[in-house]
């Protein structure tokens, strides 16, 4: 990035009636009038996003044990399952950290994988040493795979860490095969516990996170900025550690005593699984259209 942006219109739909709503880490947001996008109003520099996703990034785990990894890797794959993907197609997985997706469907796609941190891909590759060379860093934004040249693509809670969430699904939706699919998913600000937590809720986190989508405005990006058809938009809660949910908390409520989080983390207790039924995870999966049907 050589020049940074400030975003004084909706960079979902391009409205500049946009309205300050909150500031949450420094970081101004603003909530578009016509469409309800919430987006951070400042571009993250270059050094920032470094720092943001150094290799210390993906060592705080949200899934800190398989079990939970594991759940939440069969229910993204049933996400593509309900899509009709084929056994033996060939998946991009935009944004793929340290590759835990593409270990847990070694062997059944074949896997592609994309991240902005070399060291998360350094990673990626020691755990999938039959598709290391199938594995790259680099921006989203700035991918220059062929056109057609995917089955699917899946971003996993990724599109709520890009700048220009439009110009990004478009780049990937050109590399779909036509009747391919692109599945994702990422926080619903639209759920109930969003609207009550507000900046205190636990994914309002920029300059992590840069854009925030809710349900209706998630069906606008699918179907109207990318052209796709077969949408279908789905919310869940999420299936967490104990360690990982008082992590979470503190960054929520700091007042929270950093000693009691940190031993809770190094107890037993720190891998007892539990449900959340926050319903502020939304999966979502769109086809691109086939021509001249």
């Amino acid at each position: 990035m050589n020049e940074l942006e400030v975003s004084m219109q909706c960079r979902l739909c391009g409205n500049e009636q946009i309205k300050p709503l909150w500031v949450a880490n420094q970081c101004q947001l603003d909530r578009c009038g016509r469409c309800d996008f919430v987006q951070v109003r400042q571009q993250p520099s270059e050094a920032e996003l470094k720092q943001i996703y150094s290799a210390s990034y993906f060592a705080h785990s949200k899934y800190r044990d398989e079990e939970n990894q594991r759940r939440e890797n069969r229910r993204r794959m049933n996400l593509i399952e309900q899509a009709g993907v084929a056994d033996g197609a060939r998946v991009l997985d935009a944004g793929c950290a340290t590759g835990d997706f593409i270990e847990f469907v070694d062997g059944r796609f074949d896997m592609w994988g994309l991240d902005i941190s070399p060291a998360a891909i350094e990673l990626a590759r020691q755990k999938n040493p039959n598709v290391a060379g199938q594995l790259h860093a680099g921006l989203l934004e700035q991918q220059s795979f062929e056109a057609d040249f995917f089955d699917a693509v899946v971003l996993w809670d990724v599109i709520e860490h890009v700048w220009d969430p439009v110009a990004t699904c478009q780049g990937l939706m050109r590399v779909l095969r036509p009747g391919g699919h692109l599945l994702l998913s990422t926080p619903d600000i639209s759920a109930p516990i969003a609207r009550v937590m507000k900046k205190r809720w636990a994914f309002m986190t920029p300059p992590e996170h840069l854009g925030f989508l809710g349900r209706n405005n998630m069906r606008q990006l699918l179907e109207g900025a990318l052209g796709g058809d077969s949408v279908a938009v789905e919310r869940f809660g999420k299936w967490v550690n104990l360690g990982f949910l008082f992590y979470k908390l503190r960054r929520v409520f700091p007042w929270i005593p950093e000693g009691l989080v940190r031993a809770i983390g190094n107890s037993a207790m720190s891998h007892w699984s539990l449900y959340i039924p926050t319903m502020d995870i939304q999966y979502a999966r769109v086809r691109k259209p086939v021509e001249d049907r």
